[in-house]
């Protein structure tokens, strides 16, 4: 089941245009984030609006506790960020953030079984030095219905270079909402 949600800040206009998600590889042995990146420009009426694609993947681990078991998650999520300009009105950058955690994976600490989450996040912001996102989402036994699941917090903090308009940094870990 993948879940795909978008969520924007209060008083964020809408865009016009959204770029594709970069297609993200595999992490190095040992690495902690991996980041990618690339930049396309769109024409306007009355000037270009460039769109610059970057994205990391992210180890990330942490534990949710509640009933009937805590679970310990790890995995890699992928975080993709495609800053958008506007020169017509010369508005602050935005960053449409899609964060996914199909990568990541729990298991029950009584029982040994496998969770799993297929969410899929889609995140408006404006572009910032550093940004911290916090998402809720869903969580299910392996094997076991997706129409209860449970809920867990997966935290970000991304930096940004607002020149290059690239992300630069992203770590993340895992809690209890």
């Amino acid at each position: 089941m993948k879940t795909r949600r978008l969520l924007s800040l209060p008083g964020a206009r809408s865009l016009s245009i959204l770029a594709s998600v970069a297609a993200l590889s595999g992490s190095p042995a040992g690495a902690q984030t991996t980041m990618t990146g690339s930049t396309t420009s769109f024409p306007s009426t009355s000037s270009s609006t460039s769109v610059t694609v970057s994205g990391a993947l992210v180890s990330i681990k942490g534990t949710v506790s509640g009933t009937p078991e805590n679970v310990a998650f790890s995995g890699q999520a992928k975080v993709s960020a495609n800053v958008v300009t506007d020169p017509d009105f010369g508005t602050t950058p935005t960053v449409m953030l899609t964060i996914d955690l199909s990568g990541v994976s729990g298991v029950g600490s009584s029982s040994g079984k496998k969770y799993l989450t297929a969410d899929q996040e889609i995140v408006r912001r404006r572009l910032a030095a550093t940004d911290s996102v916090q998402l809720r989402f869903p969580f299910y036994a392996s094997g076991g219905s997706a129409m209860a699941p449970r809920v867990g917090l997966a935290s970000f903090s991304l930096s940004f270079n607002v020149n290059s308009l690239q992300l630069t940094g992203a770590s993340g870990a895992i809690a209890s909402p």
